[in-house]
């Protein structure tokens, strides 16, 4: 067993101590008081009790998954240490990653909510969040705080924490190093990134007009078309960080091109991208089936649910109904899993790809 000293993870773990200590450190200040993430998770929690949904209900909850996920991360990090001269050990550090970036995401959709503008379908003010056209609530209405005033220094703490766990997780030196990357990898990158980027864009009409025929259940169904990206880049590239590069990438050309939604789409892509990122560290990145590529479908949809339910307003929900939309969310996953593995295996039957895993796999089978 091997523990040598490693900078990247020292940082990795401060940062996941540093999220940890910031939720204690003033998030937000109202009017009638300055509250810490712990305090407002802990007052939301009772205020709510009673509220079988709608408004901010689950607001506390996704309070306490930052340290929790910060945790975690950390766990992770500490663990793969130990185990440097192990095949697992990149596993480790990107399932740490992974759990970093989901933290991230709701540290960053707390400080949006304060600092960007309205967004179709959501109100941005701090735990102000739209669940139909005229219900609205607050996290200051909810627990008689008065006005909001400003964003406290405990929320830049948890982002910057978050960011060191990630960077430091990343970097960390294998005992066995993977495949360099190459000039050709980050051009199909770039290519997917454009492509899905105009695809998702387009994607967007379509998805919204289902809702006047199927309502929500038909939107969740297509929503794995979302997902394709990230799938279809981890399976032809097919070394570390590429699902997750396509997915997010594909993000940034969506917002690029215009997408309503904004910026904020981009951390939507990060949490899209965790689920198979994840599923494809898991398989060692050796496997690439059917049984490999639904999962890791199903994991992309997955992921992103709690972030859907937070961004989206998804606690609005009757949670029966809720049920029934995770299990249509469930077969959405899995058909964009098996539309990244057909997309992928047609391009490489043309050997367009003979110079990336998947074609290399190809010609060894032929």
């Amino acid at each position: 067993m091997s523990r040598s000293f490693s900078l990247p993870r020292t940082i990795a773990i401060v940062g996941a101590l540093v999220v940890v200590v910031s939720f204690f450190l003033p998030w937000v200040v109202y009017q009638n008081g300055t509250f810490s993430g712990a305090n407002l998770a802990g007052a939301l929690g009772p205020a709510l009790a009673a509220i079988k949904a709608g408004g901010i209900k689950g607001y506390d909850i996704a309070l306490w998954a930052v340290p929790i996920l910060a945790t975690i991360g950390g766990a992770l990090v500490a663990t793969s240490w130990s185990r440097q001269d192990r095949p697992d050990e990149t596993r480790l550090r990107l399932w740490a990653v992974g759990a970093a970036v989901a933290g991230l995401a709701l540290a960053l959709l707390f400080l949006g909510s304060a600092v960007l503008s309205g967004t179709p379908g959501i109100q941005f003010e701090p735990g102000l969040v739209r669940t139909d056209n005229s219900v609205k609530a607050t996290i200051a209405k909810a627990i008689n705080a008065g006005d909001f005033v400003s964003i406290g220094a405990g929320v830049y703490f948890a982002i910057a924490g978050f960011v060191a766990l990630i960077l430091g997780a990343i970097l960390a030196r294998q005992a066995q190093p993977a495949p360099a990357w190459r000039t050709q990898d980050y051009v199909l990158l770039a290519v997917l990134a454009v492509v899905f980027g105009a695809v998702y864009w387009w994607w967007l009409a379509p998805y919204l007009g289902i809702a006047a025929a199927m309502a929500q259940v038909g939107q969740e169904l297509l929503f794995g078309m979302w997902f394709v990206s990230g799938l279809l880049g981890g399976y032809i590239i097919r070394r570390p960080g590429a699902a997750f590069l396509a997915e997010t990438l594909a993000a940034l050309a969506e917002v690029l091109l215009g997408a309503p939604a904004g910026p904020i789409l981009v951390v939507t892509g990060f949490m899209q991208a965790i689920g198979p990122e994840v599923t494809f560290a898991a398989t060692g990145y050796r496997s690439w089936g059917w049984r490999t590529m639904l999962v890791a479908g199903v994991a992309a949809g997955l992921f992103a649910l709690p972030w859907n339910w937070f961004r989206l307003g998804y606690f609005a929900l009757d949670p029966t109904f809720l049920l029934a939309l995770l299990a249509v969310r469930i077969v959405s996953g899995a058909l964009a899993g098996a539309v990244a593995k057909v997309l992928g295996d047609a391009i490489a039957a043309t050997g367009s790809l003979n110079h990336f895993a998947i074609g290399r796999e190809r010609v060894r089978e032929v």
